[in-house]
């Protein structure tokens, strides 16, 4: 053999380390871009599977626990509804007034006072009853379904009608409640 065939060629030695680096560097290429990216992938797969796996677990109770939610929130709706009602309120609290003998003067809504998931409706009511009359009136109101709240009331100009009646003007403020709806984006 001459220098220039030894020069040239490697040897057999140099051959398999040389290879032996190329595997190395595949191997380390494939490891790097796609066996890290993957595991990383199944690592998450696996939390979402756990979480998920929990989840499905807890959702027989979740249910139980929303159907009851529901039920409240049915009877709560009743006292507290999702809109004012101002018609059928007045109507209700017309056929109080006049199954107690007793005058309705004024009825006037106030705008609504926002609150964090509802609204306050303060009215203003004017009368005109007996103090026992009155008194009647307050009871069946606070029997309402309805949560209607009378607070500031005032009696003046009475009217000595007989010995046993006399008349009264009564002027309160009312406050009925409802609910914020989510997708309600105009202040009342």
């Amino acid at each position: 053999m001459s220098n220039k065939e030894e020069s040239g060629s490697m040897s057999n030695g140099t051959k398999v380390l040389l290879l032996l680096l190329l595997i190395i560097a595949v191997a380390g290429v494939w490891y790097y871009f796609y066996y890290m990216d993957t595991s990383a992938k199944i690592d998450k797969l696996n939390s979402s599977i756990e979480r998920l796996s929990k989840f499905k677990r807890e959702l027989p109770i979740l249910r139980v626990k929303y159907k009851k939610a529901q039920e409240e929130f049915a009877v709560y709706k009743k006292e507290l509804p999702l809109k004012e009602e101002i018609p059928s309120l007045l109507v209700k609290l017309t056929d109080i007034i006049k199954s107690k003998d007793v005058a309705l003067m004024s009825f006037k809504p106030k705008k609504a006072v926002a609150k964090k998931i509802y609204y306050i409706k303060p009215i203003d009511i004017s009368i005109v009853a007996t103090y026992r009359n009155c008194g009647a009136v307050f009871e069946d109101v606070s029997k309402m379904k309805r949560l209607f709240k009378v607070k500031n009331f005032s009696l003046s100009n009475p009217k000595i009608l007989s010995s046993q009646k006399v008349l009264l003007r009564v002027k309160f403020s009312a406050e009925t409640y409802y609910f914020k709806q989510n997708n309600r984006s105009k202040k009342r």
